[in-house]
């Protein structure tokens, strides 16, 4: 039964998400999710008690798949590089297809984030500082593998993210810069600066 209803929650999660993408958080109703997903109007009020609840579930699901995606890359015998070169990658590959990603995805961007502080920080931060710890878990092992410098590996995480979102945000529909995820990925690991023969 639960197996049941776990599905169906996911079920409309997907749904939601698909449908704020391709219409935009202000012009997708309930009904529009419901239709999409198959089911009555009433079923999705029985998992999310308001339009703001549906949205703050469409984001800890989407960490909730990034992490699940960190995890298992984190797990290959690969170097830390790669292993964070994959995750970029196959996060990048998953959203691609949804172009209005960028604006859901970093809630800072969309006014419904700055009326729902409260519930982000209660239901959104603790799934964000798990993805963060992750990735800093594969930091600490470049940093202890010689792969990378000393850094602190929660700030270097968060700049991980950053590139990843500054890429995203540069694949918009808006900028549609097709290259961009690619270099964000490189400047992450390179940084502006250019090594003298010195390598200073």
């Amino acid at each position: 039964m639960r197996k049941k209803s776990i599905s169906r929650k996911e079920q409309i999660l997907q749904a939601a998400f698909a449908t704020v993408c391709r219409q935009g958080y202000y012009e997708t109703r309930i009904d529009d999710v419901a239709r999409r997903a198959g089911v009555a109007k009433g079923t999705v009020y029985l998992y999310f008690r308001d339009k703001p609840d549906l949205y703050l579930g469409i984001i800890r699901w989407l960490l909730s798949q990034a992490y699940t995606i960190l995890q298992e890359i984190a797990g290959q015998p690969l170097s830390a590089r790669a292993r964070l070169s994959r995750v970029f990658q196959t996060w990048t590959e998953k959203l691609l297809p949804y172009p209005g990603a960028t604006e859901l995805i970093f809630p800072e961007m969309n006014r419904e984030r700055c009326n729902l502080n409260r519930r982000f920080r209660e239901q959104v931060l603790p799934e964000l500082r798990r993805l963060l710890d992750g990735i800093a878990g594969i930091i600490v092992q470049g940093i202890r593998q010689g792969e990378f410098r000393p850094v602190e590996p929660r700030l270097a995480a968060l700049n991980f993210l950053n590139a990843f979102r500054t890429g995203l945000l540069l694949m918009s529909r808006e900028l549609r810069i097709g290259s961009a995820p690619e270099q964000s990925l490189d400047l992450f690991f390179h940084g502006i600066s250019l090594k003298t023969k010195g390598g200073k």
